[in-house]
């Protein structure tokens, strides 16, 4: 399942860059502004159905999003800054 979410997150990254070089091809040639507007519009749509697609997984699977990020801080994938260590505690205490 993990090699299948890489690939489809590396075909979204490489879609919305293509998107993106469209836009500035057509931009710069002056090509037709309906599909000029076109690409800028998919530049903002992708991502959010990207994301809202993400999220409806997530919440089918059943697993909680914060699950994924505790589990790579524990395992030392992230490391937590002494600046947000402290406020963490702070927020916890408070």
């Amino acid at each position: 399942m993990n090699k299948l979410k890489r690939i489809m997150a590396m075909a979204g990254v490489v879609l919305i860059i293509a998107i993106w070089v469209a836009t500035f091809v057509v931009g710069v040639t002056g090509g037709p502004k309906k599909l000029l507007t076109a690409f800028l519009v998919l530049s903002v749509v992708v991502p959010v159905l990207m994301y809202a697609i993400l999220l409806v997984a997530r919440t089918v699977s059943g697993k909680p999003a914060t699950d994924e990020i505790d589990d790579a801080i524990r395992s030392g994938k992230f490391k937590v800054s002494s600046a947000d260590e402290s406020s963490g505690k702070a927020d916890s205490e408070g």
